[in-house]
């Protein structure tokens, strides 16, 4: 059976994808699934630090830096800034799962998600 946290990523694919509906590729470097994957790891270091922008920022930093080496603290708090105010449905989604993991069956934990993201339009990308 797949894990809870597995559905919940793929519900805000899901999401990041409808939004993306009719938009063609939206950056010059990056394909848009590539910057979806970007999005949901920012999505999900905003839900597991509670909407913190300086402490997700931090936890992907420290991902990047093992990767990359050294790399700008302010270009990640940029992106997660960016990430937390564009994806604002996104990361309720996805914090909701946080809080709730552990006390709630699957199935509740599913429909508050899908709940969080049921107002999500197709072609919903600001370009903030």
């Amino acid at each position: 059976m797949e894990k809870l946290e597995e559905q919940v990523k793929e519900l805000i694919n899901e999401s990041l994808r409808k939004r993306l509906i009719g938009k063609g590729t939206i950056d010059t470097i990056n394909s848009n699934e590539t910057m979806i994957i970007h999005w949901l790891t920012a999505i999900m270091a905003l839900g597991y630090n509670n909407y913190e922008i300086e402490a997700a920022s931090k936890d992907i930093n420290e991902l990047q830096e093992q990767i990359y080496g050294h790399f700008s603290i302010e270009d990640t708090r940029a992106f997660v800034y960016l990430a937390s105010a564009r994806f604002q449905n996104e990361v309720s989604a996805f914090t909701k799962y946080v809080e709730l993991r552990e006390t709630e069956e699957k199935s509740v934990v599913l429909y508050e998600v899908k709940q969080e993201l049921a107002d999500v339009e197709e072609g919903e990308f600001y370009n903030l």
